[in-house]
């Protein structure tokens, strides 16, 4: 019989592990394993950190090769621009990234002179259960991990755990264990992700890759035929299935979506009529004109000039302009304050998030036009593009105030902008005067606090009241990022270490959260950090939190509240931390 204190050990293996039970660890070239269950997978596997190494550099070039890595690495590149090389093949990097890689293999880093460098290099060692009996267990190295490569974030939480594994005066080993554990949950694949990689096995496939088809190949002569052979179906029985999921054949799904195009063109361009209908698949000008009045009720070259009423926002910041402009859309996504409530719509909050909204909703309402930013377009195009024409307003390429007139030059509300920009000045004009005769022109700082990390912000968004409306003084960092770009368009925001605050110092700071909760443990976070102390605007007492959800829409409506909060906040002397 063997007793508990009994140790196996194996030729080449690793030093015991010690814990409850005494265990042995032999080295082993096991399997890939799937990625099917993390939970089952880390129950039975033992973690070991072998090194964790931060790495600062202000603009020298560095480099760093392992031709044969020994351990499972994982790497975080929270300020990096170069190139990582893996096996020979060369991958540029110019913001925060991360990639994680098992042993064996060939890795490089070469960072660029002239940039800031912090990354972090962490490696470990993986160790599963071979055998498991009431009176001693058997663990071999696990050579594979079922991620590697590149990690979609979620960079806040990674950037997180990383800083604490690093640091000099870090915890204990238990707990960066603990640690390690927390991070692997972070960079395993979500159950999205992994169910994508069958998608092939989906019961709609056929009707995704049909759609897909036609959404790319509308403008080209499309038969029924090819449709029904890319379905792996007959042309009837396709034909009557596509119907009954779509409430319109594949012809008719084809001829809305050349339609719709065309209804953009016609109002998002100087096109003449006739290069309209060669661009979406018509070669006859006049038989285009004839289908397009019969669809539409309009001929092409009046359509430009109707007003549209029944829109459909896919923005919240563009809901909060039409609503300025005395529109109300039929449906819309919705966030913040507004005068009235459209039906709210459930879609993604960033590009990125999956489409939740049902096709249902859209068809209910019958839009005769639909507003997006241009990082929704492609998934709006992918759900509703036949419902609709899309007309897309670019985020980034303008200010709130270029926002205000696009929108309303396509709605027909141009008298309406300049009516409201007159009223905003004169609104602006008497802030300005309370916060130059309460504190004259102090220096401010404006910082959200969300998953994806502090973030300070410069004359967009949550600072466009203080910097552009108030015209108050940024941080030294975050004017030297100005300079030379035009406001609220050429430097939005930038990412920060906690703690990280040289040349972001200000008299006044105002910090973002999305809770209460959320509010308390940052009050428990940053007392207890010294350096949170040596910050000027605490120590002048002039800390104040405010409501990310009522600050994130960057749009007139709504920064006409925040420019009242703003007056308020800044002219109490007290202070909300």
């Amino acid at each position: 019989m063997i007793s508990k204190s009994d140790i196996v050990h194996h030729p080449n293996a690793h030093p015991p592990v010690s814990n409850n039970m005494n265990r042995s660890i032999m080295a082993t070239g096991r399997e890939a394993i799937s990625p099917s269950d993390l939970g089952l997978f880390l129950e039975d596997t033992l973690l070991e950190l072998h090194q964790t190494d931060l790495i600062r550099l202000t603009s020298k070039e560095w480099t760093w090769s392992k031709p044969d890595i020994d351990h499972h690495t994982f790497i975080y590149m929270h300020k990096f621009t170069g190139k990582l090389i893996m096996n020979g093949t060369e991958h540029l990097v110019t913001r925060k990234s991360a990639f994680l890689c098992n042993p064996g293999t060939a890795l490089a880093l070469f960072s660029d002179a002239g940039h800031e460098t912090e990354l972090y290099i962490i490696n470990y060692d993986l160790f599963r259960a071979a055998e498991k009996s009431e009176t001693r267990m058997i663990y071999e190295r696990e050579s594979s991990f079922p991620v590697e490569g590149w990690i979609q974030g979620p960079y806040y939480g990674i950037q997180r755990i990383a800083a604490q594994l690093t640091a000099d005066d870090g915890p204990t080993t238990h707990k960066k264990k603990m640690l390690m554990t927390e991070l692997l949950h972070m960079l395993w694949p979500q159950e999205e992700q992994i169910n994508n990689d069958s998608a092939e096995d989906a019961p709609d496939h056929w009707l995704q890759v049909t759609m897909q088809y036609m959404r790319d190949n509308y403008m080209h002569e499309i038969k029924l035929e090819k449709l029904a052979e890319l379905a792996g179906m007959h042309p009837s029985y396709y034909s009557q299935l596509f119907k009954s999921r779509m409430y319109k054949n594949p012809i008719e799904y084809v001829t809305h979506l050349r339609m719709n195009r065309a209804k953009e063109l016609l109002m998002a361009s100087d096109m003449r009529v006739r290069d309209v209908a060669r661009s979406v698949g018509y070669r006859d000008e006049f038989y285009f004109s004839r289908r397009f009045r019969n669809h539409a009720g309009y001929a092409p070259t009046s359509y430009a000039k109707q007003v549209h009423r029944n829109i459909v926002s896919l923005s919240y910041p563009y809901t909060d302009h039409l609503m300025t402009l005395g529109i109300t859309p039929c449906a819309a996504q919705i966030q913040g304050h507004l005068p009235h409530i459209p039906k709210s719509l459930s879609l993604p909050f960033h590009a990125y998030e999956p489409w939740e909204q049902g096709r249902q909703a859209f068809l209910d309402v019958k839009p005769d036009l639909i507003l997006t930013k241009d990082n929704a377009a492609a998934k709006a195009m992918e759900h509703i593009g036949d419902i609709a024409p899309i007309i897309t307003i670019p985020w980034n390429q303008t200010d709130m105030f270029g926002h205000l007139h696009t929108i309303a030059s396509i709605v027909d509300r141009t008298q309406a902008a300049n009516d409201w920009l007159e009223r905003h000045e004169r609104k602006v004009e008497r802030a300005r005067k309370k916060i130059r005769e309460s504190i004259g022109q102090a220096t401010v700082a404006v910082c959200t606090l969300t998953a994806k990390g502090p973030r300070m912000y410069s004359t967009r968004n949550f600072g466009h009241v203080f910097y552009r409306s108030l015209q108050l003084t940024p941080p030294e960092r975050i004017q030297s990022e100005l300079a030379g770009k035009a406001p609220g368009v050429g430097f939005n925001w930038m990412s920060i270490t906690p703690g990280e605050w040289d040349g972001l110092e200000a008299d006044i700071l105002l910090l973002a959260v999305t809770s209460m909760k959320e509010r308390a443990s940052l009050l428990h976070q940053i007392h207890a950090d010294p350096r949170w102390n040596q910050y000027p605007a605490v120590r002048n007492g002039h800390v104040h939190v405010i409501d990310w959800n009522s600050w994130v829409v960057y749009a007139p409506y709504s920064i006409n509240i925040q420019l009242d909060e703003a007056v308020m906040l800044l002219t109490n002397k007290g202070s909300f931390l």
